[in-house]
């Protein structure tokens, strides 16, 4: 499994596909710890076990499989959702402020 440490959202885009076109997962680290794991839709799909089923699955079916993961997580509502992607965002924010001006102090 690879490595990453994102820095921006154009790093995440080519993460993103590297985890689509190469079929592996890629290992997210923050401040030097794993916190994370990018995978592909299928290799998801693989790993909770519908990929035989990838075809029967409706839209509709996949987003109420994927409410009963958030919900096992502790996602269990569209706030706690939205608090999640609010604190990853703010997590690469300050990690972005931190390598500017680790940059800054570099030069």
């Amino acid at each position: 499994m690879l490595e990453a440490t994102v820095l921006d959202n154009q790093e995440l885009s080519q993460l993103i596909q590297q985890a689509t076109s190469k079929r592996e997962a890629i290992t997210l680290v923050q401040e030097g710890q794993q916190k994370a794991v990018l995978l592909s839709l299928e290799m998801f799909q693989a790993l909770i076990g519908i990929s035989d089923r990838r075809e029967n699955l409706s839209a509709e079916g996949f987003a109420d499989m994927s409410r009963q993961l958030f919900a096992k997580s502790g996602y269990d509502s569209p706030d706690r959702i939205m608090q999640l992607i609010q604190d990853v965002k703010q997590e690469l924010a300050t990690e972005r402020e931190q390598r500017l001006n680790d940059e800054k102090i570099n030069v």
